[in-house]
């Protein structure tokens, strides 16, 4: 009797127990869909995003308008990426000639110091002289980009481009299309500039278009801005972090719009000044640039067009000539 005494005493004080609590996270996994429910630290999706410190990630990028205006930051629509080319010698934009071929030469940059940017597709468009205006595609080509440092750095890749027939000012546009990418946010590079003589004033037209899905009132903002030459290396000297500190902060205010106001005498008159566009509505603006009297030389003038929300549209930058260059 004490034998069976003894193996009740064992079946309800550790295996019934135990069958029970088995039970219960059987049924709790089954509520819950499996065992992989049940994993904290499993994914639900099909596809794992790897994102570790050990997983290297290329950063492709271009001189990227749209970007850095979201910065805070001034910019040129004469994109220094991107170059016009006849013959193998450089050609302004603002002076391209109907029905003729050009080549069209991007630089792609890579800001990682890890990855590399392998055959990267690079798109390339043409748009009519404008801002939001309808994007026609020329060509796509492959680019790869060293990490930084790298003698491959950066990447060139080179279009043949046809200009339309129908004289006028065409805009071009380069999109970087990269399979992974520690920032997409700066792919986007335009080129969109015209030049005129100041013949008491200079007078410019392009196209306004509102390409959302919703109505927008613009408005339109000009400075003086252009790309300031490189400065030279700082010496082998570790700054220090307070040295370091100042001297970002002096350089990014070397590129604030507040900045680069428009030179003393000079006046930008647009017409309209305040358009009000409904979802794919386009408008004709006119900008009337009046130097000041006995003014010579060139001068850029960068306008730049933001909704009632403060967000950038697109711009232009007009060049402003006081004869005509050769």
């Amino acid at each position: 009797m004490r034998g069976i005494a003894a193996i009740l005493r064992a079946l309800f004080s550790a295996w019934i127990p135990a069958l029970i609590e088995m039970a219960r996270r059987f049924c709790r996994r089954w509520r819950l869909g499996g065992d992989r429910r049940v994993d904290q630290k499993g994914s639900r999706a099909h596809c794992v995003p790897i994102d570790h410190p050990a997983f290297c990630r290329p950063d492709p990028l271009i001189y990227d308008q749209y970007y850095l205006i979201g910065l805070g930051l001034a910019v040129t629509w004469d994109n220094p990426d991107i170059e016009l080319r006849q013959g193998g010698v450089p050609v302004p934009a603002g002076r391209l000639q109907a029905d003729t071929d050009y080549e069209v030469r991007v630089r792609v940059w890579n800001a990682s110091p890890d990855a590399v940017v392998v055959k990267m597709p690079v798109h390339l468009s043409y748009l009519s002289f404008g801002i939001g205006t309808v994007s026609n595609p020329i060509a796509t080509r492959p680019v790869s980009v060293g990490v930084i440092g790298s003698a491959s750095q950066p990447g060139f890749v080179s279009f043949d481009w046809h200009t339309p027939r129908q004289a006028g000012h065409y805009c071009l546009q380069a999109l970087l299309d990269p399979a992974d990418d520690a920032n997409f946010a700066n792919n986007l590079g335009q080129e969109n500039t015209d030049v005129g003589l100041a013949q008491s004033p200079a007078t410019f037209q392009f196209e306004l278009r509102n390409a959302t899905r919703r109505p927008h009132r613009y408005r339109f903002t000009v400075d003086a801005y252009t790309i300031p030459p490189l400065g030279p290396c700082r010496d082998d000297r570790q700054p220090t972090e307070e040295t370091a500190k100042a001297e970002q902060k002096r350089r990014l205010a070397a590129h604030l719009p507040s900045a680069h106001p428009l030179p003393p005498g000079w006046k930008v008159e647009i017409s309209p000044d305040l358009p009000s566009l409904a979802p794919g509505e386009q408008v004709t603006i006119t900008a009337v640039a009046t130097p000041p009297d006995g003014w010579t030389g060139r001068q850029a003038l960068n306008l730049n067009a933001f909704d009632e929300g403060d967000r950038a549209s697109g711009g232009v930058t007009l060049t402003v000539l006081s004869s005509l260059e050769p």
